[in-house]
């Protein structure tokens, strides 16, 4: 069972992603910059290929990497991920005592407040909105059987802010794939990572929230899910804007979509 950490970076000059990272094996790095091109080489006994991309957009860095892997399973990252040591045999461990499994989500130590249960369970549509892409792992076969990728107008690049995680999850679940969490810590962020997307709850935010949520919930079961997350989520952002005002504005973005 091969593995593939897919890497999503911008304006990368060297190699040094990889031993910053803690790489200990196979990886695929899409780099955003300012020219195109390919290059191979072996680190510390790791298999790296990067390709330089002018391509813009996480979603579309990520869907490159996927194509580009050839590797039993994938796993998503970032820029900002350090790997535990002896991540591959944890991922090679899950996907064996979960053969049934096509995506199965980690534990990611983090900085950010995102917790996690002790506990391994099947991953359904309410509990997959709880996942961050990082959490990701999945048999490459089952994704490209499924012709499932991330959606290129969703993701920090686009301008209509994230969730494009979740979209890829419940492309999955459409599609009959079978998800499982597993308590395992296979990596942390690094202390201090900044977001690429988010700027604070203002109305650009909740605009793109209704928008994204509507694209992969739609827009009866997009409102329901919108009005719960004003309610549930008002702490975080009273000192920003009224309940009501984001509630409004998350609607706006589920009926009037701003990017038309």
């Amino acid at each position: 069972m091969t593995i593939d950490i897919l890497i999503s970076c911008m304006h990368q000059k060297d190699w040094s992603i990889v031993e910053r990272s803690k790489l200990q094996g196979g990886a695929v790095i899409v780099n955003q910059c300012d020219r195109n091109g390919e290059e191979e080489k072996l680190i510390n006994g790791c298999s790296v290929c990067m390709y330089s991309t002018t391509q813009r957009g996480l979603s579309r860095s990520r869907n490159m990497a996927i194509e580009h892997s050839h590797a039993d399973i994938c796993l998503i990252s970032d820029d900002d991920e350090i790997y535990a040591e002896g991540y591959e045999e944890k991922l090679v461990k899950a996907f064996t005592e979960y053969p049934e499994a096509d995506v199965i989500l980690f534990q990611v130590q983090n900085d950010i407040g995102k917790t996690f249960s002790p506990h391994p369970f099947r991953v359904g549509y309410i509990k997959a909105l709880k996942f961050a892409s990082w959490q990701i792992a999945f048999r490459r076969d089952s994704i490209m059987k499924a012709d499932i990728r991330f959606d290129v107008e969703m993701g920090s690049g686009t301008g209509h802010g994230s969730n494009e995680e979740t979209n890829f999850l419940y492309d999955c679940l459409r599609k009959g794939l079978q998800l499982q969490y597993v308590p395992v810590e296979i990596a942390r962020l690094i202390p201090g990572s900044e977001s690429q997307w988010f700027k604070g709850f203002d109305t650009k935010y909740f605009l793109n929230r209704g928008w994204s949520t509507a694209r992969y919930m739609g827009k009866f079961f997009g409102t329901l899910y919108v009005t719960y997350f004003a309610i549930r989520k008002f702490p975080l952002y009273r000192k920003d804007c009224s309940m009501f005002r984001a509630w409004a504005k998350m609607l706006k973005g589920i009926y009037c979509n701003p990017y038309k």
